[in-house]
């Protein structure tokens, strides 16, 4: 990884220039060209060259934007043109996925809204909406989960306002599974049935 690619998090990044006021401006584009997505040939020339914007982090109290000139290529092998694909950051998207985790793990641990807005300045609609993109996210991973063969169940206490917990234990592979509030068949009904 490059020295810039260090900096931002980002592989294969040469910065061009840096520009500090009310937040961060950079300019970069990427050092090398990839392989072509479809047919994997290294014959590419680029085509066209277009800007893009990007929200991509946070350094101390000010949003760091990253402007990126982005290579359209086209392949010599297979005739076909695709856009240069960089590590985080989704085409078509104008936040970085480490600046949506950051708003997401900041709203989730009880900033609100409007906090959120003012510090990474976008929208109380956008965390909302990125909050519950993540949300959905994470769910789909662990409705996907197979339910163990072995299921060890056990109680303990969590906090005084909580109360207890149930810890569901995959035997087999000794792993922690899940862990629910709560310890009574009432609380924990809902989640059984849906395993």
């Amino acid at each position: 990884m490059s020295h810039a690619g260090t900096i931002l998090g980002i592989s294969e990044l040469e910065i061009e220039r840096v520009h500090r006021h009310d937040f961060i401006e950079v300019w970069a584009r990427p050092t090398k060209k990839p392989v072509c997505k479809h047919c994997e040939s290294r014959q590419l020339r680029i085509k066209a060259t277009h800007k893009r914007t990007v929200k991509h982090t946070r350094q101390g109290n000010q949003v760091l934007t990253l402007h990126l000139k982005v290579p359209k290529y086209h392949c010599r092998c297979c005739g076909r043109y695709f856009r240069h694909p960089f590590v985080g950051i989704r085409p078509r998207y104008r936040a970085s996925e480490c600046f949506r985790l950051e708003v997401f793990e900041a709203h989730h641990g009880g900033v609100t809204q409007r906090g959120i807005s003012r510090t990474h300045r976008i929208s109380p609609t956008t965390v909302e909406r990125w909050y519950q993109s993540h949300i959905s996210q994470k769910y789909k991973e662990i409705i996907s989960r197979p339910c163990p063969e072995m299921l060890g169940i056990d109680e303990h206490f969590f906090t005084r306002k909580k109360g207890y917990a149930t810890t569901f234990v995959d035997l087999r592979h000794r792993s922690v599974f899940d862990v629910k509030l709560g310890r009574s068949e009432l609380s924990l009904r809902s989640y059984l049935r849906h395993l």
